[in-house]
């Protein structure tokens, strides 16, 4: 017997909508709405020049022609004659990401946090802040929003080891009260390691739990790279145990031609359940906003097709907010009336 996904007597999906972030969709946000100072977002072929890198490298005779970051710096990090220099690499990184300042203008990441609920979850690879800046910024209107989940560290979160608790890195812990500590970043090594670190795995273990319930789980921008064989053997370890596997949908949202997108992410995919856009305002998620679990649930399992209700794209978060508002209320009221039954 098929499990049906976890729902609530009016019909709304509560199984999870788990969103998985790669550096795509950092890179598709600002393309959109450049960072506040115009700093641009690198990738692992042009993050040397763009960070700052060559005169460190230059010091130490490193050929960088050609290479792209992620061979460059696991070749460092095998020998340990480079210590200083790769501890010097992690802290140039961390200053350039952590100066990013997310456009004031509404972007792709306040659509994605106003399109899900406080059921769903997004987890992120990337080091930027955006991600957290438009959580806070989005929750000034509604506490009904996505968990956040960051599976290699990120600059916008700060840890407090003694009380396990994390915010915003300006904040302080609201047990101790003591300020946040800088996450540690996961850098691209042929084999990571995210058990040794208890943030880092205590992240790891919150998206195991989404994933073992998850109805739908939609890629975006993340591109599985090598380096990372060991983060998406986890997540598909999880994914072909959950009860939902078999009924629920993967959605991938990306860039690269379909053939190779399929190949990538095949083990992922059950009876051809995969839906595949090239842009977000496209997909799914957005044209289903705060309801994508339960839709798919009446269309695939009920036959009963939802209608189409995407996202509309504003100049202001007042106006996004303004039109999420309903959908937000509605919620609200539903779990109302269950409590009160």
């Amino acid at each position: 017997m098929i499990a049906l996904p976890a729902h609530q007597d009016n019909g709304l999906i509560i199984a999870p909508h788990v969103v998985i972030l790669g550096a795509g969709a950092s890179i598709a946000m600002t393309l959109l709405n450049s960072e506040i100072t115009k700093k641009k977002l690198p990738s692992m072929n042009n993050l040397v020049e763009l960070v700052g890198l060559t005169t460190l490298l230059d010091d130490y005779d490193i050929n960088y022609e050609d290479k792209n970051f992620e061979e460059l710096f696991s070749e460092l990090k095998k020998s340990s004659k480079y210590k200083i220099l790769t501890d010097k690499i992690e802290e140039r990184i961390y200053k350039y990401f952590s100066s990013m300042k997310l456009s004031p203008d509404v972007t792709i990441y306040d659509y994605l946090i106003m399109s899900l609920t406080k059921n769903d979850v997004i987890a992120t690879f990337n080091w930027d802040p955006f991600l957290i800046q438009a959580l806070s910024r989005c929750s000034k209107y509604t506490n009904n929003l996505p968990d956040l989940i960051f599976l290699h560290g990120n600059v916008g979160v700060g840890v407090c080891y003694e009380d396990t608790t994390v915010g915003h890195i300006d904040k302080k812990c609201g047990r101790c009260g003591k300020a946040f500590e800088a996450t540690p970043l996961l850098y691209p090594i042929g084999k990571k390691d995210y058990s040794s670190n208890p943030l880092i795995k205590s992240e790891w273990d919150r998206l195991r739990d989404y994933l073992s319930t998850a109805y739908f789980v939609t890629i975006y921008g993340y591109s599985a790279p090598v380096s990372d064989y060991e983060a998406k053997k986890l997540m598909l370890d999880i994914w072909r145990k959950s009860k939902s596997m078999q009924i629920g949908e993967f959605e991938i949202i990306d860039i690269q031609h379909e053939e190779k997108l399929l190949e990538t992410w095949k083990d992922f995919i059950h009876n051809d359940h995969v839906i595949i856009s090239n842009n977000i305002f496209d997909s799914y998620l957005f044209n289903h906003p705060r309801r994508a679990t339960t839709d798919l649930f009446q269309a695939t399992m009920m036959l009963n097709p939802q209608e189409e209700n995407p996202i509309l794209k504003c100049t202001s978060l007042n106006e996004l907010y303004d039109w999420v508002k309903p959908l937000i209320d509605a919620e609200e009221n539903q779990e109302k009336s269950i409590i009160e039954k």
